[in-house]
């Protein structure tokens, strides 16, 4: 597994786990909701100040969504 599907992973299923969907989260980061969509498939890599943001926005620490399978401990 590489990082981009590990990050997409652990952004998609915290976001859903909070009952977010990818609009919330396009608003919140302001990013648009198919950049996000893409990174969650792994389509596309994500810089860190972008990864921040998604954090923020899910209201976890960056890292968290670098470490692999974070979610299923969430």
């Amino acid at each position: 597994m590489d990082i981009k599907q590990i990050v997409g992973d652990n952004i998609r299923f915290i976001r859903q786990k909070k009952n977010l969907t990818l609009d919330d989260i396009s608003i919140l980061t302001k990013m648009s909701r198919t950049y996000i969509n893409d990174v969650e498939l792994s389509k596309n890599a994500i810089t860190i100040v972008r990864l921040e943001r998604i954090a923020k926005a899910l209201k976890v620490e960056p890292s968290l969504l670098l470490t692999k399978d974070a979610y299923r401990n969430f």
